[in-house]
């Protein structure tokens, strides 16, 4: 059994899919397929029935490509609580925030279609401008918003 730290996560083991060599004195180890991997731990953490740690949620993020303020925007937090949370300042993310975090790795890192994740994303960049009005028209078979 292999104990893997390359995702940054303490309670990582490999029981199979690594190599080990000699280089010289040195000790090498090769994982096969990092990439799927990752794949495997994200599942894993999306899907797990407690909270996220801080490092949990790092992995996440570092996963998803997201520095820690664009993913503060899309949580609607500061960076500095996304910060507060992977370093165990914090409890890390709870309700909400969580939640949502979860749903966008789930749908980015694994299901990879986008629809979820690009709503997320255009809400998190919403105006926050107030509508004085909304306006409707009919088609032939349904009602939609008015040009």
């Amino acid at each position: 059994m292999y104990h893997y730290k390359g995702a940054g996560l303490d309670n990582v083991y490999l029981q199979n899919g690594y190599h080990k060599a000699m280089y010289g004195d040195e000790e090498i180890i090769s994982v096969s397929n990092i990439e799927g991997l990752h794949a495997a731990i994200a599942a894993e953490l999306v899907e797990k029935p407690a909270r996220l740690t801080g490092p949990e949620l790092r992995f996440l993020r570092i996963e998803l490509d997201l520095s820690q303020k664009v993913l503060s925007e899309l949580l609607r937090v500061s960076d500095q609580t996304v910060a507060s949370w992977e370093k165990g300042v914090t409890k890390g993310a709870s309700g909400p925030s969580e939640l949502l975090l979860r749903v966008f790795a789930r749908e980015r890192l694994l299901n990879r279609d986008g629809h979820v994740s690009q709503f997320i994303e255009t809400l998190a960049h919403l105006d926050n401008k107030a509508h004085e009005r909304l306006l409707f028209e009919t088609t032939s078979d349904r009602w939609k918003a008015a040009a």
